[in-house]
């Protein structure tokens, strides 16, 4: 797997104040991904958890609330599981505080306009998340438009600030 270097970018990006992904998306990384989200090998699971854990702690990422990616009940009732509160298992504090109102499509194949509209207004906040730092978990980020729609839930509902931390994903542009 190749590691990004830097980890994490904090020039803010719409909501989002900072993201920051492990590993780069194409090649291992991505494969990982892909096989724990589509072929259920949720063995994976335990070794990408204890690698944001550990990167979360080493880059002393300040944060009082960890939130995993929600996917809609649909898709958990037909995967068994969503791979974003799989991958927030060894993080402290973690909530489940958002909850996918509306059933999207997948973000993967959708063309860059197809993006801005497909989550716009899909997250509701279920925490008391007033004046908190969050950090929100998921597998992969490319664009960060579910990142950023996750966080304009968040800050809406009160949070002070909202990063993002991916096992994998896109370089920084």
């Amino acid at each position: 797997m190749e590691p990004m270097d830097p980890i994490f970018s904090y020039q803010a990006e719409g909501d989002l104040d900072y993201r920051g992904s492990l590993f780069r998306y194409p090649g291992r990384a991505g494969q990982a991904v892909r096989l724990l989200k589509y072929s259920r090998k949720t063995s994976l699971a335990p070794f990408m958890a204890r690698s944001l854990a550990r990167a979360a702690e080493l880059e002393r990422i300040d944060y009082e609330m960890a939130i995993p990616v929600p996917i809609h009940w649909r898709r958990l009732a037909f995967r068994g599981f969503n791979q974003a509160e799989l991958l927030c298992a060894h993080l402290p504090r973690r909530v489940p505080g958002l909850r996918r109102s509306r059933p999207t499509r997948p973000q993967a194949g959708l063309t860059t306009a197809e993006r801005l509209v497909n989550l716009t207004d899909a997250f509701e906040v279920l925490a008391d998340v007033k004046g908190l730092s969050i950090l929100l978990v998921d597998d992969v980020i490319t664009s960060g438009r579910t990142a950023n729609e996750c966080a304009k839930a968040l800050k809406s509902a009160g949070a002070f600030e909202v990063g993002m931390l991916a096992f994998c994903g896109e370089s920084f542009s």
